[in-house]
């Protein structure tokens, strides 16, 4: 049973990692790569106070849909190799890419939504750095590698975790994530402040 969360975890990280470098990193050199529609995507949430209508269509009509959604059913794919020894595991991973595609879609449809429930991805789009705050579903690797930028554009988490919680043990959780992540919370705390001093002086970072 353990390896379903343990599932939903490395899922997470796998959208961080291919956010960052097969949706950002790669296209930004690569024009000729079929991902080069990401960036037209962000132009667009851009323009449109984060909203992006390509989500409501089928991805056969939409190059940026077929590609988003092929992605994520080929790495479905290449999950079911962990299935026969891991199925939890594999379980886990299933949930979270499905995950990922369900709340993308649902927050590019309803910025309102984005705001106050996922205000992480909210602020990939709208700071003034748009190669930040990779995770979509859940910040957890955000917070782990200290690539969380935070911004007073959204309803900002009130910890690492994401999750409604008592204040004390809120409390704690901080604390603890602190004390584990010195220096990826250096990170988060420097480059926050950047990007408010961005936003105040008008500065946006190219993609």
């Amino acid at each position: 049973m353990i390896g379903f969360p343990v599932g939903i975890f490395v899922a997470n990280g796998l959208e961080w990692y291919f956010h960052k470098v097969w949706l950002h990193e790669f296209p930004s050199k690569n024009r000729n790569s079929p991902f080069f529609t990401h960036i037209a995507h962000h132009k667009r949430a851009r323009l449109n106070g984060f909203h992006d209508e390509g989500y409501a269509d089928s991805m056969f009509k939409n190059a940026e849909m077929y590609n988003e959604k092929s992605a994520l059913i080929g790495l479905a794919a290449a999950s079911t190799i962990f299935l026969p020894v891991a199925p939890f595991f594999t379980a886990g991973l299933y949930y979270g890419i499905w995950n990922y595609w369900k709340t993308h879609a649902k927050s590019h449809l309803d910025p309102e939504y984005a705001k106050k429930r996922i205000p992480w991805h909210y602020d990939h789009h709208m700071t003034s750095n748009q190669n930040a705050n990779w995770c979509v579903t859940r910040p957890w690797f955000d917070y782990i590698m200290g690539t969380r930028v935070m911004t007073d554009a959204s309803n900002t988490e009130t910890n690492p975790l994401a999750m409604n919680m008592p204040k004390w043990l809120e409390k704690r959780v901080n604390q603890m994530a602190r004390r584990l992540l010195p220096k990826a919370y250096a990170k988060i705390d420097a480059n926050t402040n950047i990007d408010q001093q961005n936003l105040k002086h008008g500065v946006e970072v190219a993609l």
